[in-house]
């Protein structure tokens, strides 16, 4: 009787609906995060779409191949967010901030190992086989945020920290000063005001590092210098504990693999790909993706809470509180995602036009007709993004990145290169609709992954106060 009374105790769960009020309380600062950083990412296209089309698909290929390169590390740095919330769950505040320093010393290292890639831009964006300006524009692009890696990768191990500790307030601050310096950057440097030239696309690749750079000094401030920094003992953990690297790796690479296979896969499906139909089709591409991401941005703040969350009790030993946790999350992006898939598809035709500045009729038409596959993507992007969040937060990643790299590599891409190649007819549309098919079988399978339960068997960090009995949570618990 002692036993089953103390295992109630540590597994009661004072707040209802699952405990959506704690997950939205901790959500919101980082969903209006992403928003803030959505709605500068959309207007900064906006500014490039009045350039040229082609600065528009320029700037959206140059990004996301910029991107691929650190987004490696980006993955890796935020299993920060797992560590700290674990040690914050089992008691261990001081360890928070080591992960937090180990974070650091992995960002400024990686960012000083990539700086080669500025030498091979010229080549590696010509893989791509575009048009000559627009393959310029792209190589332009991609150095600038290439040089700023070190800003970006500081952030995201900073941020990581912070939202494992349950603040997400700091980066929410940090990350609306990143982007209002950004977009006035941007206008100031895209469109030559107050003196200063008109640079264009690489305006806007300036702004986007100023931002970043912002954003890191803000975090850096207040993680060696307030009162988080008193809490957690900061600045007495600021060496590096090769223990603690080597833990950060273990759980952070495949992490880190699973985000890099993922972008690398869509960086390569949509230059590739999608522009091998043509400069129509990749235009059409860019504006879908403005538009994806708006439905899917705003989420991933939510499912770093959830990751935040699910870590906290699972240092603290009480997993059915993560289960519930985690499917709280998911009413909130299952609401979200789906409402958003519904008004894009409504409203697609003007929605493509705020991007069609030439009111091009091919490209107007091609980009409303592919709105059909942001629609039916939206309850299964839900899944995967709230779940491969909590399995995270558990500290359960090499089995989901490994899933992730065969079904984006051989369904995602494979199968649209596949679809393209043998049904050529189809045009770009064959392409999404196999992209589709991945992006519903990957949320199924991470959802399924959660259900089974093996996370509730992985260790990070040696629970303070683990419940006496030992609890399963494979059902749903009501």
């Amino acid at each position: 009787m002692p036993d089953e009374r103390r295992f109630q105790e540590l597994t009661a769960d004072p707040q209802p609906w699952w405990g959506l009020g704690e997950v939205v309380r901790l959500s919101v600062p980082m969903v209006l995060n992403t928003v803030s950083y959505t709605i500068m990412q959309f207007v900064d296209g906006w500014m490039v779409s009045r350039v040229s089309k082609e600065a528009l698909s320029a700037q959206f290929i140059g990004g996301i191949s910029a991107f691929v390169p650190v987004c490696f590390f980006i993955g890796l740095l935020g299993c920060v967010n797992t560590f700290a919330s674990q040690n914050l769950g089992a008691g261990r505040r001081e360890r928070s901030a080591l992960y937090g320093w180990q974070g650091l010393w992995l960002a400024w290292s990686a960012a000083g190992g990539l700086t080669f890639l500025i030498l091979l831009a010229p080549y590696l964006l010509g893989l791509f086989g575009h048009e000559a300006e627009v393959t310029r524009l792209e190589t332009q692009y991609f150095r600038i945020l290439i040089g700023g890696g070190l800003f970006t990768l500081s952030a995201r191990a900073l941020g990581a920290f912070f939202v494992g500790v349950h603040r997400p307030g700091i980066t929410l601050v940090a990350g609306v000063a990143a982007n209002v310096v950004n977009l006035i950057g941007n206008y100031v440097l895209i469109y030559g005001k107050f003196g200063f030239p008109a640079l264009g696309l690489a305006g806007a690749g300036i702004g986007t590092v100023m931002g970043s750079a912002v954003e890191s000094a803000i975090l850096m401030t207040v993680f060696v210098g307030g009162a988080v920094a008193r809490e957690f003992d900061v600045r007495g953990q600021w060496r590096i504990r090769w223990a603690a690297m080597v833990d950060l790796l273990r759980i952070g690479s495949p992490a880190g693999a699973m985000f890099l296979g993922d972008v690398l896969m869509w960086a390569i499906f949509m230059g590739r790909v999608i522009g091998g139909f043509g400069t129509a089709d990749l235009a059409a591409a860019a504006i879908l993706n403005r538009y994806w991401h708006l439905c899917f941005m705003p989420v991933l703040g939510i499912s770093m809470a959830v990751t935040a969350i699910v870590g906290r009790f699972c240092g603290a030993g009480q997993p059915r509180l993560a289960w519930r946790r985690a499917h709280a999350g998911l009413l909130l992006v299952e609401a979200y995602m789906v409402t958003c898939g519904v008004v894009i598809w409504v409203a697609r035709e003007p929605l493509v036009g705020i991007f069609n500045e030439a009111a091009n009729p091919l490209v107007q038409s091609i980009a409303a007709r592919a709105m059909i596959f942001i629609l039916l993507c939206q309850a299964f992007d839900a899944l995967s993004v709230v779940f491969i969040g909590a399995l995270r937060g558990a500290g359960d990643t090499l089995w989901p990145g490994a899933v992730q790299l065969v079904l984006a590599w051989g369904l995602g891409l494979g199968g649209s290169a596949a679809v393209a190649r043998v049904w050529p007819e189809w045009g770009s549309f064959g392409s999404w609709a196999a992209v589709m098919v991945y992006i519903m079988l990957l949320g199924s399978v991470m959802w399924g992954r959660f259900l089974g339960g093996r996370w509730q068997r992985i260790k990070v960090v040696a629970p303070s106060a683990a419940p006496a009995m030992e609890e399963s949570v494979v059902l749903p618990p009501v």
